[in-house]
């Protein structure tokens, strides 16, 4: 008889008593699969959320900002003279050196003897001066006593001639009535004579006086013209000589200028790397001390190549590392790009020899190096619980921050790359960078639509 189930009915039925299949996998397969995806999710968002700031190392001295002062001398000779020592303040006009350029004869220096008969014509001038002015006061008072006198005798001389000036008519009119008498014969003539002769000499006398009374006039003149003009003449003859005494000095300071040449500190600061002493022999433009300004900070002096330059920017945050501290035992230092350089600098001249030294080594790499000043945050570097102060020409190198981007930025750098440069290839504007071939055709284009529409108009 038919069956009552399908055969396969059956045979599915026939093994159920078995039970179901169930796929059994171990515990660690789980937590594996687990961890990777939380990894795989924790990089995701870490290279979403992280960023990667790329730095570029550089390597330089510490500077003050003002820069350094080489004081050199200014000619040849001996240093004669130093009031100067290691790490020792000045204010400015102080006296640093004495550079002696005398050169010996076979007596004594030479400029040496110039200088003792320079000076000895300048005393000369000078007690001169002195006898000069004490005889000035004994000479006015000689005059005046000299103007009282004449004033004397010209007063006797004109109450003489006033005398005179009376008398005279009296005996012209005695002597005339005795002309008369004598010419009718009323007096002998010898009385008449000596009538005469009475008023003759009487009138010789008075002509006397009168040239005497002229002659003191004219001393009286002559001394009140030299009383007027005494004090002008002392001024002028005392000008004259302290002219002289001023050309002796001028002389006297130019032989000593080209005997000894005193140099002195340009501004207030501290001296370092004293190169000259006593006895030395120094030549023409040689260093002599080096001057470090009193209220300049430092700062360090790094070089970087032209391949980094375009992304170092102004306040970038920098990590300085100082040879005299190193950042194994004394950690890093902060700082802050303070000026960036757009041109390569191709010599210091100004910096001190220890500092060019250094900065030789931090450019001998590649050529066309460019100055990075940084300002460190602590002008000290603490060692041992101690705050040590920072040198000037001490050696540092450092990390410039250049950019700062996403680590998935980072990630697909090569592709954004790779995009720019297709682009760049296959746009049609590559054919000709300075696009005259698109000018062109666009000129040309619209030419012709200015033509087809003049040719339009018409009657």
């Amino acid at each position: 008889m038919p069956a009552l189930f399908r055969r396969e009915a059956v045979v599915a039925r026939r093994d159920a008593w078995l039970g179901e299949v169930q796929l059994v996998q171990p515990l660690s397969a789980r937590i594996v699969v687990i961890a990777t995806m939380i990894f795989l999710a924790a990089g995701a968002l870490f290279a979403v959320t992280g960023s990667y700031t790329r730095r570029v190392h550089a390597s330089g001295v510490m500077m003050p900002s003002a820069g350094l002062i080489t004081i050199t001398t200014p000619a040849a000779g001996v240093v004669s003279g130093t009031a100067v020592s290691e790490g020792q303040k000045v204010a400015a006009g102080q006296l640093l050196f004495v550079v002696d350029r005398d050169a010996n004869s076979a007596g004594a220096p030479t400029r040496r003897q110039v200088i003792a008969a320079l000076t000895e014509q300048k005393a000369a001038l000078q007690r001169e001066r002195s006898i000069r002015q004490s005889m000035a006061a004994a000479q006015k008072q000689s005059l005046s006593t000299q103007l009282a006198t004449l004033t004397t005798q010209h007063d006797h001389l004109a109450a003489q001639l006033k005398n005179d000036d009376t008398t005279l008519p009296v005996m012209r009119a005695a002597m005339e009535r005795l002309a008369g008498a004598s010419a009718q014969h009323l007096v002998p003539d010898s009385v008449y004579q000596n009538q005469v002769f009475a008023f003759t000499e009487l009138l010789g006398q008075h002509a006397q006086f009168q040239q005497a009374s002229l002659t003191v006039e004219g001393k009286m003149a002559d001394v009140r013209s030299q009383l007027g003009t005494f004090d002008d003449n002392l001024a002028k003859e005392l000008s004259q000589t302290d002219r002289a005494i001023s050309q002796l000095d001028q002389q006297i300071a130019e032989a000593q200028a080209s005997r000894a040449i005193e140099v002195l500190a340009p501004s207030a600061g501290t001296l370092t790397a004293v190169r000259a002493h006593p006895g030395q022999a120094v030549a023409q433009g040689a260093p002599l001390v080096t001057l470090l300004s009193g209220d300049a900070s430092l700062q360090a002096d790094l070089f970087v190549d032209s391949a980094s330059i375009g992304f170092i920017r102004d306040n970038a945050p920098v990590f300085l590392r100082y040879a005299a501290f190193p950042f194994q035992r004394f950690g890093l230092y902060e700082g802050r790009v303070k000026e960036v350089t757009r041109a390569p600098v191709q010599s210091e001249s100004s910096l001190s020899d220890r500092a060019q030294a250094a900065t030789a080594r931090a450019r001998s790499q590649q050529p066309g190096q460019y100055r990075v000043v940084v300002a460190p945050q602590l002008p000290y570097a603490v060692a041992y619980g101690a705050h040590r102060p920072l040198q000037v020409g001490m050696e540092v190198e450092a990390d410039i921050a250049l950019d700062s981007r996403r680590l998935y930025q980072w990630l697909l750098d090569p592709l954004y790359r790779a995009r720019a440069s297709f682009g760049v290839v296959t746009r049609p504007e590559a054919v000709d960078d300075s696009g005259a071939f698109d000018a062109l055709y666009r000129a040309r284009a619209n030419f012709k639509a200015a033509s087809g529409a003049t040719a339009s108009v018409g009657p």
